[in-house]
């Protein structure tokens, strides 16, 4: 020990400068790097539901078999950062009808009505997330918790948990023939056209576009000849441009961050319109591309095969 503490002595430089820069060098730097190594993983494991796309769907077909019961019932997402803090992350505990009878909680009955023909009708209220984890007798700390990981699954893109499947292989790449693809450079299809589980509301419903996945500030160009009919707010699409081309042929581009354009202006194809983004009825930032013939959406990606 004592010949291990002169070499040691021997090691460190003579004047004070250059001790620091060993202590940094040697001490230092390889604590920063263990803790990047393991913030990850401990980070995503207090902030990211730790569950599959088949354990998803208990609490998506939970929450909608309670909303066809009671006319009304809890977002999904709910009941997953509920069972994220109860099963501690461990997934391979939930069950459909543990996720029903969760997603029941939620419904309370407070009364009937009573017609003039003496038929007896339930009155169902509502309850909040606050109202549901004090029935669960949660702490304080794991309702933050709870709040914590639905924060996550609000304001980010589920398409990968709720296995949202594109059809197109990996590596591919659009066929530019009268369309210019409106990313250009970018091929990552997050959800395709026609029938879909909706990322927001966690049911099936058609969807009149494809999902292009860029980060957000992507620019977004023309993918053909035409004139701006419509650039702004447009509900559920978000900041969107609708382009109107000839052959009775229109685009939509939604959830943008900005335009770039305005209405009535002519545009080349390849010409940027407006910038990636999530806004509206979105989980994370990605173009929705509409093409439509005559009013009626068609897949977008039968143009570029």
């Amino acid at each position: 020990m004592h010949t291990l503490g002169k070499v040691l002595l021997a090691l460190l430089p003579d004047d004070l400068e250059s001790i620091f820069k060993f202590a940094l060098l040697f001490v230092v730097l390889p604590v920063l790097v263990i803790a990047v190594i393991f913030a990850g993983p401990i980070t995503a494991f207090e902030k990211v539901p730790l569950i599959t796309a088949e354990q998803a769907k208990f609490y998506i077909d939970a929450a909608e078999r309670v909303k066809k019961e009671f006319n009304m019932g809890p977002d999904w997402r709910e009941l997953v950062a509920i069972d994220a803090v109860r099963f501690k992350q461990d997934f391979s505990k939930a069950a459909p009808e543990s996720a029903y009878k969760l997603a029941s909680m939620f419904v309370k009955n407070i009364g009937e009505v009573v017609t003039e023909n003496g038929l007896h009708f339930p009155v169902y209220k509502l309850l909040s997330l606050d109202e549901v984890l004090d029935m669960l007798d949660f702490t304080e700390e794991e309702k933050d918790k709870v709040k914590e990981f639905l924060e996550f699954l609000k304001n980010t893109d589920l398409s990968f948990l709720l296995e949202v499947a594109s059809g197109i292989p990996e590596g591919w790449m659009p066929a530019e023939k009268n369309l210019k693809w409106p990313v250009p450079g970018v091929y990552k299809i997050t959800s395709p056209f026609g029938p879909r589980i909706d990322p927001v509301y966690g049911v099936e419903r058609f969807h009149s576009g494809v999902d292009i996945g860029a980060p957000a500030g992507t620019p977004v160009t023309a993918a053909l000849d035409g004139e701006v009919v419509y650039a702004g707010w447009n509900d559920g699409y978000g900041l969107v441009v609708f382009i109107w081309h000839n052959n009775n042929l229109e685009t939509r581009y939604a959830h943008l961050s900005s335009t770039a354009v305005k209405q009535r202006q002519v545009v080349k194809a390849g010409d940027v319109i407006g910038y990636v983004g999530s806004t509206g009825k979105s989980t994370g930032p990605h173009l929705h591309f509409e093409v439509r013939v005559g009013g009626r959406a068609v897949n977008p990606l039968d143009f570029f095969k």
